[in-house]
């Protein structure tokens, strides 16, 4: 057994609340080296009398032979195991008896005892070696709004999707949808009016809940260089256009969430403006993070923006004040600068109380500080306590998700396995071992209570379509669309891609939204209406219940199972572009089941044959 491949930590997200009641406790340990292991735990204040001892007492666990763990999940190191407890009294002490063939150990906080070569009943019950759970205080359990987790969510880059108000349109305004290889620098006339008028068509889909990118004053297309954050773009509509939309999607049961860029503002923000006319006169200067008292160190165009045609490269990555990435029309915000929480923080709230929205997605939250996220938090829960708060986080996102500030993040972490699995990623195309293993790392990272309302995409503004990523095969696209519905979460569509709208990264994964029925690719679009319908139907599909039962790297199949209570559905996937005689699983054998996805009952045999690129969802 590999002692230093073990793995505990208390109070984290191998131990957390699930809820009042409950404790979730998980502990890692080498890939295969472990038989068994049990959790022995109790409360470290209760004492009570030894049997047929008188005046003496001695520690009661709660179960003096331990309650097994459950070997979850695999990766390709290691295995982790899960159990949970129900404190009588909300504390716990606690510690793993981990055994295989050869040993038997206790592992404990402070130490790993071998219990071959000691007395097992005197180490056994050492509570100073017994990890500890304190307390279950209900102000520190995760709580996301309960209406997150029943969210399908449609993204919507609002200047190419629908152009409603032909009167506001930007004088550079092309023809919709007349050049295919779009620029940011293009403008088709994608405005508020034209998101009111597809309302039904949003609905019609089943999506309930809208997260547009940015739509405030700021002179590009992606709007992600704000520079009032206190007013809608004028070539988008105004506020009261605004104020409608909303009301709109309320009434026909859908949410709306917007873009906070708190990050960084744009070049034409007052406050940036003040501070390259003004330097360190300026009541703003400590509003960002700038060197010395020349602000501005490089060459400015005819308009006084910045002139990047003529930057050298070195000016390119020397600015004399921070920005997002190397981007000089993105100077970054000192969010521990009063004036600027109070100018964001305000903002925040402000389209909360005025125009009741729903949520808000974080750009680069990241790159933002946790006090500063902790306190807005605290604020716009403070104006609407089930408003959502969502952060754009591209790696492992836990330290935001488990101490008071978002209730979810966009799950990169799982579009990155997808599109490995069923299409490619930076060329790279990966077998289902590799895949189950990627996801495991993504189930392993997250508390259950989180999973449930992770924002899962498998494409958006910011990557190239799921469609252009599985080698334009709208079959391979449908099954990338059927895991991402049948992991746990909330599932986000990109606007278009419901469709058949395909390409590349940015700025071509930003085509102008294709209205005309005949040209839609009906097979993924009727596919999605129908995937939202059986989530809405069926808990399994968004359960955190998520059990591997079978897969062949070399024909290309996968088979897991999501249990939901006494449901439980199998997933059959023929990932090949071959047809498959595939073996079912004994649990399946000869059983007779509903094809939920297509209404019809089967009778099964020991085998089904499966075409290419195609799928079950099976109801035992």
């Amino acid at each position: 057994m590999n002692i230093a491949a073990i793995y505990h930590e208390a109070k984290s997200k191998y131990a957390y609340a699930y809820d009042k009641e409950t404790v979730h406790i998980k502990i890692r340990t080498g890939k295969d080296e472990v038989d068994e292991i049990k959790l022995i735990y109790g409360d470290p204040f209760h004492y009570g009398p030894k049997e047929d001892e008188v005046n003496t007492s001695e520690w009661k666990a709660d179960s003096s032979l331990g309650i097994p763990m459950l070997k979850e999940y695999s990766t390709g190191m290691h295995d982790y195991w899960f159990c949970e407890i129900k404190p009588k009294w909300k504390r716990a002490k606690y510690a793993f008896l981990i055994k295989n063939k050869d040993t038997k150990v206790i592992f404990g906080s402070r130490e790993i005892i071998d219990l071959n070569t000691v007395d097992e009943k005197k180490r056994i019950y050492n509570l100073e070696n017994f990890f500890n759970f304190p307390y279950v205080n209900h102000e520190d359990i995760y709580d996301a709004p309960e209406w997150v987790a029943d969210t399908t969510w449609y993204q919507i880059f609002t200047e190419r999707f629908s152009n409603g108000d032909s009167s506001i349109n930007d004088e550079n305004v092309l023809e919709w949808g007349s050049i295919d290889d779009v620029t940011n620098d293009m403008f088709f006339g994608g405005d508020l009016r034209g998101v009111i008028n597809k309302l039904d068509y949003i609905k019609d889909m089943g999506f309930t809940g809208i997260y547009f990118t940015p739509i405030f004053q700021s002179p590009s297309s992606h709007k992600y260089d704000i520079e009032d954050y206190y007013k809608i773009d004028s070539h988008f509509g105004t506020n009261d256009t605004f104020k409608e939309l909303v009301q709109e999607a309320h009434k026909r049961g859908i949410r709306i969430m917007l873009d906070a860029v708190f990050n960084h503002c744009g070049w034409r923000h007052p406050y940036w403006q003040d501070v390259v006319k003004n330097g360190r006169d300026s009541k703003y200067y400590d509003c960002f993070y700038i060197n010395g008292d020349t602000v501005v160190n490089f060459p400015l165009d005819d308009n006084n923006d910045p002139d990047i045609d003529n930057m050298t490269y070195d000016n390119l990555v020397n600015f004399n004040y921070a920005t997002f990435g190397f981007t000089p029309r993105m100077p970054k915000w000192n969010t521990d600068n009063e004036l600027v929480k109070e100018h964001l923080m305000g903002a925040a709230k402000y389209w909360i109380e005025e125009y009741d929205i729903d949520g808000w997605r974080l750009d680069v939250s990241n790159e933002v500080s946790h006090e500063f996220w902790r306190e807005f938090r605290k604020e716009v829960k403070g104006v609407k306590k089930d408003v959502v708060i969502i952060g754009e986080n591209w790696d492992e996102a836990f330290p935001w998700l488990h101490s008071g500030q978002f209730d979810s993040t966009m799950n990169y972490d799982l579009l990155m396995p997808i599109w490995s699995f069923f299409g490619k990623n930076n060329n790279l195309h990966i077998k289902p071992s590799t895949f189950i293993e990627a996801v495991n790392r993504v189930l392993t990272t997250y508390p259950k209570n989180i999973l449930k309302n992770m924002f899962n995409l498998v494409d958006s503004h910011d990557t190239e379509r799921i469609l252009t990523v599985c080698y334009e095969n709208a079959d391979k696209t449908n099954l990338a669309y059927l895991f991402q519905f049948t992991f746990p979460g909330t599932p986000s569509i990109y606007y278009g891609s419901e469709v058949g709208v395909n390409g590349n990264t940015d700025p071509n994964n930003r085509k102008c939204m294709v209205w005309d029925n005949d040209k839609h690719n009906d097979k993924i679009k009727n596919h999605l209406k129908t995937l939202i319908n059986l989530r809405n139907t069926y808990k399994a599909f968004n359960s955190t219940e998520l059990r591997w039962v079978d897969y062949d790297n070399e024909k290309e199949y996968l088979i897991y199972k999501k249990v939901s209570g006494e449901q439980e559905l199998y997933i059959i996937m023929n990932n090949s572009n071959q047809e498959l005689n595939i073996t079912l699983p004994e649990q399946l054998m000869n059983k007779k089941v509903e094809d939920i996805y297509n209404q019809q009952e089967m009778n099964l045999s020991h085998e089904v044959v499966m075409e290419e690129n195609s799928f079950l969802i099976l109801r035992v």
